[in-house]
């Protein structure tokens, strides 16, 4: 995590995935030119989300694992990819909830109005 002294509490955070990401949760306020990947805890998110997040994070991880080994795709892996991006979706919509709206909460970098929760 790339530290930003200059730069105040988050004003912007997506939820976004990399495989070198530690963390679903980045921050993309004005003036945060770098990757700044942020911890539940320092934007105040409740214990139980911050478990879900670090949950679908271990599962994203193991999902994308397939590819780096260069595994085919199955029927269980599309269901698994489709299952994880309606959950980012749902905790995306959850992380706003809990932040209010002093932060906007994006999902990879995009209003969550172009992307309606199901």
């Amino acid at each position: 995590m790339t530290a930003a002294p200059d730069v105040g509490p988050p004003t912007v955070v997506s939820l976004d995935w990399d495989y070198a990401y530690e963390s679903v949760l980045r921050d993309v306020s004005p003036g945060v030119s770098d990757v700044r990947l942020l911890k539940p805890a320092e934007l105040g998110l409740s214990p139980a989300l911050a478990a879900r997040l670090a949950g679908w994070h271990e599962r994203q991880d193991v999902l994308s694992g397939r590819w780096v080994r260069e595994e085919p795709d199955t029927d269980e892996s599309r269901r698994e990819e489709s299952a994880l991006a309606h959950e980012l979706s749902t905790l995306a919509y959850d992380v706003q909830h809990e932040l209010g709206r002093d932060v906007e909460v994006l999902l990879h970098g995009r209003p969550l109005h172009e992307r309606p929760r199901r």
